[in-house]
């Protein structure tokens, strides 16, 4: 091209070398020259030596020499804290593969990127200042509210650093991204600078990789930002379309079932929206698993600090008199500080108390000595009864503190001698127990402690299920309230719609939103009159929790209450079955539908049945009073309803 004496080309073979000799020397000093240095080497001016690097890049096929792409951090440069771009500079650089490397710029784009992580890090450590929780929530929903909720990822900030001036078609733009960004972000993760999740649902693909700034407060408060968008936005748009009813402010201190249910009446329609939800859900579930995984950190760094608690304790200790953090056990923390290997254990009763007892192994030579100065001072031998139903011997290899224990143990076994045995020695100055009657008298001991433990454990058993029958009484009580509280209400908003219906034949319900909206809507109702009519087919009284059962989970209860009154206008009835609250205690269902097609035949059918049962011996008090509900139902509906 330079040999044929084209102006156009004229030193082009001149550029071509120079960019050679700087890929040859890449694995000393890892640089590659931009326009400027090539420029500098070669003496051609600019404009020429751009034209050259991009046909011997583009035009050329193959390519000639490799653009490749590099971030340098600049630390001593004037710059916004929170735009990275103004101490990371993007830089343009190219390569003349060797024929070592078969034509492929694999190992100078490797030793570029290294260079651009580096540089990203330097920012990340040294420059970068996180915005605050207040200005993450205003970020946030301008970001939902245009649609461009991936403005708000660091993957997206750090991608606008790589945008290559030379970059003119998506071709090589995707290229860019490929060969540098994917692989740097990537090494980010892996470096535990950038937090990566999915989300596969995401409608768009710039939505479906989700790369964060991992630092845990930060990520909180995106989740929080998320939430808030959700409760203040979003829950009052979807109540207002009365889908969702009223939801108390706890709900939203756990929300993922609230979440959940706000997702299933979102479709595609809601943009960001949708993704935010999507989003939310995950980051939930991620807290929740560094929640779970904290306490089980701090819970084994509580046991821990009671293991050498216990073994500078230097004794024997109860159970029941530890604490963490000023709190009596739980049973699950007693469980796993009661596995440890390091501790002893054993139970112990009177005919007053049930106690329970550890001792760290380590300690076992000390706690013989406390029994000692226990027995001398207060002549108390609790403590040596609970070292020897530990049986601590089989863990000593020192002599010694095994003769000091059975010498104490004799001591204190000599109360324990037949009254009149007892006084002779007393009376001779012999207080001593003689070898062959320790079994016998730790054989009677024993049998008197296996028969306190039973009846202390008894005792004890009785008064957890005391405890537990109380406090069940009380849950049912409660629910009881609620239940009543709820058909209370569930009966004024049937009531309240029947009167609508019956006081104007010509209203409609309020249907506004959009054609996919009603469409939904309508297909909701299809399916739940669809429900109803086969019930009433098969002789079944359906209900709301019936209808809920056969949704598969689409609505809860309060919202099918919300859906009915709203969205059901003329299509479902309700009514009451007297006397019958237990078997029935939610209104039952039936389609306006059904009662044109089968009012009449259902009508003389339950006459019949009331008839029946009012004229019967013995009449059956259920029937009678399904019967009698449905007659009243009956004749106060079917003379409004229109053929």
């Amino acid at each position: 091209m330079d040999s044929r004496g084209d102006f156009s080309y004229k030193g082009i073979y001149k550029v071509l070398l120079v960019i050679f000799e700087w890929t040859d020397k890449f694995l000393q000093n890892k640089v590659l020259p931009n326009v400027e240095q090539i420029e500098r080497d070669s003496s051609i001016d600019r404009d020429r030596t751009e034209n050259y690097v991009i046909d011997l890049s583009y035009k050329q096929n193959p390519a000639i020499i490799k653009k490749l792409n590099v971030l340098e951090f600049h630390p001593n440069e004037p710059g916004d804290p929170e735009n990275p771009k103004t101490y990371i500079k993007h830089n343009t650089v190219f390569a003349r593969p060797t024929t070592s490397d078969g034509g492929t710029a694999f190992r100078y784009a490797l030793g570029l990127n290294e260079l651009s992580t580096s540089a990203i890090k330097g920012w990340y450590n040294d420059k970068r200042k996180y915005v605050g929780k207040e200005k993450m929530r205003k970020v946030i929903k301008a970001a939902v509210d245009a649609n461009r909720l991936f403005d708000t990822y660091a993957s997206t900030e750090l991608g606008n650093l790589f945008q290559c001036p030379y970059d003119k078609t998506k071709v090589q733009k995707d290229a860019t991204i490929v060969i540098h960004l994917k692989p740097i972000l990537k090494q980010l993760v892996d470096d535990k600078i950038l937090f990566f999740f999915r989300n596969d649902s995401a409608s768009r693909p710039a939505n479906k990789s989700v790369f964060l700034y991992n630092r845990p407060s930060e990520i909180a408060d995106r989740y929080d930002a998320y939430v808030d968008y959700a409760k203040n936005t979003i829950y009052p748009a979807l109540k207002n379309l009365g889908v969702m009813g009223e939801v108390t402010e706890d709900s939203w201190n756990s929300p993922k079932n609230l979440l959940t249910e706000i997702k299933g009446y979102m479709n595609e329609s809601y943009g960001d929206q949708k993704t935010l939800i999507e989003e939310c859900l995950v980051l939930n579930e991620i807290i929740e698993k560094d929640k779970e995984r904290e306490e089980k950190q701090k819970r084994k760094q509580q046991i821990e600090d009671l293991m050498a608690f216990l073994a500078e304790a230097g004794r024997i200790v109860e159970v029941n008199l530890l604490r963490v953090s000023g709190e009596p056990l739980t049973d699950e923390f007693r469980s796993s500080l009661l596995s440890q290997p390091e501790l002893l254990y054993t139970e112990y009763a009177d005919n007053r108390v049930y106690n329970e007892f550890i001792l760290h192994k380590s300690c076992i030579p000390q706690a013989i000595e406390s029994a000692k100065r226990t027995f001398q001072i207060k002549h108390s031998d609790l403590e040596i009864r609970v070292l020897n139903q530990m049986n601590v011997t089989l863990h000593l290899n020192d002599e010694s503190p095994k003769r000091l224990l059975e010498e104490i143990e004799a001591q204190s076994l000599f109360q324990f001698l037949p009254f009149f045995t007892k006084l002779w020695r007393m009376i001779m100055g012999n207080m001593t127990v003689h070898k062959f009657e320790i079994p016998p008298i730790k054989a009677r001991i024993q049998q008197q402690l296996t028969r306190d433990l039973a009846s202390q454990k008894v005792k004890k058993i009785s008064q957890e299920k005391e405890k537990l029958v109380k406090a069940r009484l009380k849950e049912r009580e409660e629910a009881e309230k609620d239940a009543e509280r709820k058909s209370k209400q569930s009966h004024s908003q049937v009531s309240s719609t029947n009167s609508s219906q019956d006081d104007d034949e010509d209203s409609e319900p309020v249907k506004q939103g959009s054609p996919e909206e009603e469409k939904k809507w309508k297909e909701s109702i299809e399916s739940i009159v669809r429900i109803l009519d086969e019930a009433w087919e098969f002789g079944v009284y359906p209900d709301r929790e019936y209808v809920l059962s056969k949704l598969n989970g689409k609505f809860t209860e309060e919202n099918l209450i919300f859906f009915l009154k709203k969205f059901g206008g003329k299509e479902i009835y309700s009514f009451p079955i007297r006397n019958q609250r237990e078997k029935f205690p939610w209104p039952i269902l039936i389609s306006t539908g059904y009662l044109k097609r089968h009012g009449k035949k259902l009508f003389d059918k339950v006459s019949a049945e009331s008839e029946r049962q009012r004229n019967d011996k013995f009449p059956n008090q259920e029937k009678f009073d399904i019967a009698e509900s449905q007659l009243d139902f009956l004749n106060r509906i079917l003379p409004k309803i229109k053929p």
